[in-house]
This record gives structure tokens, C-alpha cells and sequence, in this order.
């Protein structure tokens, strides 16, 4: 896949620059140059402009200090993680500003991948040279990847602007607010459309591409989310109906590691992933800047992951093995994350590195290389592992990694669904336990280690729920959307019941961080959109 999915999307963001230059000359004829009106018409066309519209997936993880706003402003914010030893972050903290460059960041590389989305589907009708089965397809991944965006948008901003149709006048970038559910709205309608449309997997020159399982998969997702968001307890059927009917068809990998290392990608776990390539080699631009100029002012393709994770120096000056040259630390673990772990789980050797444990991140592999990984090596003794260990950085050109972003993988919908059953107005507290204990065993296969959780009242079982989906999925971007909707449905009260690391993070947060603000640049742009409460 990326020895021809990713070199397919760069000719398509080749062919982008050539839209550009024909909209500086609005007043002439076009003469053999493709422009909008002579581009959407063949496979070819509909396949370039789809994988340019996957290709903003990359824009959020490929600057070495923040990813495109992603690792601050997604990842950074749960109590999992926090800033370097005694360094301070507003974003860490919770003092949130609408002029932060992460919120402008993250905005507008989603509102890019809206268009690139829609574009496709107002095209589609109008096309001649496809087949009824190829408009299908192109307009299921198109949907996807739209409800994909606006799910990011509906999570994050809350009531950010929906927007359908690409705009043809200033006036049309004019979009104030949506009203209350509509981004709800257009994410369900279009996951269900697209399941519909899209293949059930794909040859292996298209690996990454949407199935109908991503869609079935983050449709369940989107409504378990809005049955909390909403308070409205009969989406946990509708959620639960779509994460059953992938039950079987995916499976868990027997290492756990396998999920998080770049030879083992897009395996018979994986559901959704955002595959990394090399690209153009320059880690400080998106995957998609400038493409026409070539050479290395072409942005990389690759993720900042690696390098933001793996370990630097302590607050000691204490530095581990390739610090500052392979690895920033801008990434710590936190205490309670360290003691979520009960002992021995072996998930905690692949997700977080402690004091004594072998510091493999590839390099090391063939054992020519004793390195240990130091708890001085960290503020909080702790670094990532997920995404690190074995990940040698294959991608010489860059500081940047071509090891995939696992977006949904089998374990969180096994975890989804058994939080509908727990919470759904139909109880199925055993089946709920049938599901954890699936994730558990995988872990660890004798259950000596992790026992079996047992059926108990609704309040326990939910607790273990909690409990599996933090050590399980750690470190992934699911925790503190996870806090968010638990909090919003009453199950947890963020401000008393969690503990994000930092006297200072705990004190400032307040209910005003359950969203982002919207970008003080955008509103200037924008006098129609209305700031979030309390920015």
C-alpha cells in the first residue's frame, strides 16, 4: 500500500496546483489545462481526488513539535499524558485560549478535508466516465472520510459550521453555527450510506482504503457518543446493532504489540488506519504543501509520533539513548496512568516504559545494543512505548515515522459494545463481561494474571469497562473524548473523579474545556460564528 497508495496521492495534490493556477486566471479559457470543470470525469480522476481527501488525515500528525495540532491538542489533554518534567503548557493545564495555534491548526485541517470531500460528491452526479459501481464506491469513501471530519468537528468544537457544499461566493464562507445535532445528523446519514457503498476489503495496492467495516465501525462509535452527548439511552441500540455485526468478522491479534509496530500494519485487528509513507522529506510541512514545486519543499507523509514520544532527558539532564536527535520527549506518562496497570498486565511493557525494562525501539532489535530505559530519563519516570518500541524509524530522510496511526482497531469495538450493553436500556450485563474478558485474554491468555472480570451490579461492571478501555487503548486518542461523553452522560464527574497528573491541570480545569475554542483567527474571518461558553 504505501509503495503505490501514497505515490497515487501525490499526483493527485500534483494535479491540485494545477486548479490553483487555473483560479488565478479566472478569465480565460482553460485550452487543454484541467480545471474543475474537465477533471471529475474518469476513475482516474474520482481515485486522485478520493486519495486527496484521505491525504488530510496526514496533515494532523506530521510536525515534529505538535503534530498539526494533533498530539497537543487531542492527545495532550487527558490524564494519561503530560508536558515534559517541570515544563508548562497551557494546553496541558487547561488554559485554553481561542489564539492557541493548535485549535487553528486542527480547524483548518479538517475543514480542508470537508471540502476535499465534498467536492467529490457534488461532482459525482455530473461525471460520464464511470460505471454505476465505481460512483458508489467513490461516494461511500467520500462520506466516510465527511463523517470522519465532522465527528472531529462535533467532538472537539461542539456546534463548529456544517458545511455541505463547496462555496462559490465570500458570503458562502460566511457559515455561522450549526444548530444543535445537525453535525450529529450528517455523520450518521452519511456512515450509513457508505457502509452501503463501500467494498468489504480491498487488494493489497489499496490497503488503508475505507471498508464497509470502518464505516459499520465508526457509525456505532457515533452513536454510542451521541446517546451521551444527548442523553438519549435509545442510541445505545441503534450503536450496539452496528458494533454486533462486526463481531467475527475481525479478530484479535495474539501480541498485543503487533498493533502498534510498522511490520505488523493494517493486520486482522485493524479496522481503520491512517497510513504513514515517506513522502517528500521535509518534517516541518504537511503532506500535501506546495506539491506542484518538488523536491524538499514537499511536506512528509510520515507521523511526528516517534519522535514526540520517545524519550529525551529527565529533568536531570539525564538523556537516553537518542535523545534530542531521535526523540523530543515532548510526551510523559503520567502517575495515575503508571498504577492503572494491574501487575504483570503485559500490556503495560508495550504501552509505557518504567524503570528497568529494555528500552527496544528498534535500533536495538538484534540484541548488538543493551539498551535499559531509566526512570530519570522522565519527570514523571515514565515515556510512551506505544508507537516506539521496535519502531527502528525506517525513513532515513526524515526524523519522522511511516508507522501507521491505528484509528479504530477490534479491541475498542469489542470495548464499545459491551459499554452499550451496560449502559444501553436492554441490559446485558453477562454479554457485557463476555466482551471484556475477550479483550483481557488476549493480554493474557491463562487469565493467572488478569482474572476474568465477574458480572456484578451495573455501577462495578461499568468501572471495569472504564478501567479496560484506559489500559487497553492508552496512549491512542480515545481517553479524553472518553472522559468527555462519560462525563456529559453523569457516569463521571471529571472535576472530582479524575486526577490528570498535575495539581495545576486539576485546579483550572472547568466545564468550558468539554470543548475546544473556536479560533479567535477564524471568528475574525467570520463575524457570523459565535465562540464557545466560557472562552
Amino acid at each position: 500500500m504505501k509503495k503505490r497508495f501514497l505515490p497515487i496521492a501525490i499526483a493527485a495534490l500534483m494535479t491540485s496546483g494545477l486548479f490553483t493556477q487555473c483560479e488565478k486566471k479566472l478569465n480565460l479559457s482553460p485550452l487543454g489545462t484541467l480545471d474543475e470543470q474537465t477533471f471529475y470525469q474518469s476513475e482516474n480522476d474520482f481515485k486522485g481526488a478520493v486519495l486527496l481527501a484521505y491525504s488530510a488525515l496526514l496533515n494532523y500528525t506530521y510536525e515534529q513539535f505538535d503534530g498539526g495540532g494533533w498530539f497537543k491538542g487531542v492527545l495532550l489533554t487527558d490524564d494519561d499524558t503530560t508536558y515534559p518534567n517541570s515544563s508548562t503548557d497551557n494546553v496541558d493545564l487547561f488554559n485554553w485560549a481561542s489564539t492557541d495555534g493548535t485549535w487553528r491548526a486542527l480547524w483548518q485541517t479538517t475543514y480542508k478535508g470537508v471540502q476535499r470531500s465534498n467536492i467529490i460528491l457534488e461532482k459525482l452526479p455530473q461525471a460520464t466516465g464511470l460505471t454505476d459501481a465505481q460512483r458508489k464506491q467513490f461516494d461511500g469513501e467520500a462520506r466516510f472520510l465527511r463523517a470522519y471530519y465532522n465527528f472531529f468537528l462535533a467532538t472537539q468544537f461542539g456546534q463548529a459550521p456544517l458545511v455541505e457544499k463547496t462555496a462559490r461566493s465570500l458570503d458562502e464562507t460566511r457559515s455561522g453555527n450549526s444548530a444543535p445535532g445537525q453535525l450529529w445528523d450528517i455523520v450518521i446519514a452519511d456512515l450509513k450510506t457508505a457502509k452501503e457503498g463501500l467494498p468489504e476489503k480491498w487488494d493489497d495496492g489499496n490497503l488503508g482504503r475505507a471498508t464497509k467495516g470502518a464505516a459499520t465501525a465508526l457509525l456505532g462509535k457515533a452513536l454510542l457518543y451521541r446517546a451521551q452527548w444527548e442523553n438519549k439511552p435509545a442510541l445505545y441500540t441503534e450503536a450496539a446493532t452496528e458494533l454486533q455485526s462486526l463481531v467475527g468478522k475481525y479478530s484479535l491479534v495474539k501480541n498485543f504489540q503487533d498493533n502498534f509496530t510498522p511490520t505488523t500494519e493494517n493486520n486482522a485487528e485493524s479496522i481503520f488506519e491512517i497510513q504513514m509513507g515517506l513522502g517528500g522529506g521535509n518534517p516541518w510541512l504537511p503532506a500535501d504543501f506546495n506539491f506542484s514545486a518538488g523536491g524538499n519543499s514537499v511536506g512528509d507523509a510520515g507521523t511526528a509520533r516517534l519522535i514526540y514520544f520517545r524519550a529525551s532527558c529527565g529533568p536531570n539532564n539525564d538523556c537516553a539513548p537518542g535523545s534530542n536527535a531521535q526523540g523530543y520527549g515532548q510526551i510523559q506518562i503520567t502517575t495515575p496512568l503508571q498504577g492503572e496497570f494491574e501487575k504483570g498486565d503485559p500490556r503495560r511493557l508495550a504501552t509505557i516504559f518504567l524503570d528497568g525494562d529494555a528500552y527496544d525501539t528498534g535500533e536495538n532489535a538484534d540484541g548488538s545494543k543493551k539498551w535499559v530505559y531509566k526512570g530519570i530519563y522522565s519527570g514523571t519516570g515514565s515515556s510512551p512505548a506505544k508507537y516506539v518500541r521496535k519502531d527502528a524509524n525506517i525513513d532515513f530522510r526524515s526524523p519522522l515515522s511511516v508507522n501507521n496511526e491505528r484509528v479504530i482497531r477490534y479491541a475498542d469495538v469489542l470495548l464499545m459494545l459491551a459499554e452499550c450493553k451496560i449502559l444501553g436500556p436492554t441490559k446485558d450485563l453477562g454479554g457485557a463481561v463476555s466482551l471484556i474478558n475477550q479483550v483481557r485474554r488476549r493480554a493474557d491468555p491463562s487469565g493467572a494474571i488478569l482474572p476474568d472480570v465477574k458480572v456484578g451490579s451495573e455501577t462495578d461492571l461499568f468501572k471495569a469497562l472504564m478501567h479496560e478501555r484506559r489500559v487497553e487503548l492508552a496512549l491512542e486518542s480515545h481517553r479524553y473524548n472518553d472522559l468527555v461523553r462519560w462525563h456529559r452522560a453523569g457516569k463521571i464527574n471529571i472535576k472530582q473523579d479524575v486526577n490528570f497528573g498535575r495539581q495545576a491541570a486539576n485546579t483550572n480545569w472547568s466545564e468550558k474545556n468539554l470543548l475546544k475554542p473556536i479560533p479567535q483567527s477564524e471568528r475574525d474571518l467570520n463575524p457570523a460564528l459565535q465562540q464557545n461558553p466560557g472562552y
